[in-house]
């Protein structure tokens, strides 16, 4: 069966890898919950805690990447 997808790892960007994303959080899931929480905050305004001009989803992965945004994202759930 063909996928349309790869499953092969990949790197999210140069300088970020999911890997070091997912040890901060504790699962890909979680992670996914977070970075989706922490980019829908940054659209409605709010402020980015890294100096960036990526997107909002990138943005958020580089401030859980350098561990200004954890697991305690989600108790705002």
């Amino acid at each position: 069966m063909n996928f349309p997808f790869s499953t092969e790892k990949v790197t999210l960007t140069n300088s970020l890898n999911n890997d070091v994303c997912v040890e901060k959080i504790g699962n890909r899931f979680n992670l996914v919950l977070v970075a989706s929480l922490r980019a829908r905050e940054i659209a409605h305004g709010s402020r980015k805690l890294v100096n960036t001009p990526n997107g909002n989803i990138v943005s958020a992965l580089q401030e859980i990447e350098a561990g200004l945004v954890g697991p305690e994202y989600l108790r705002k759930i």
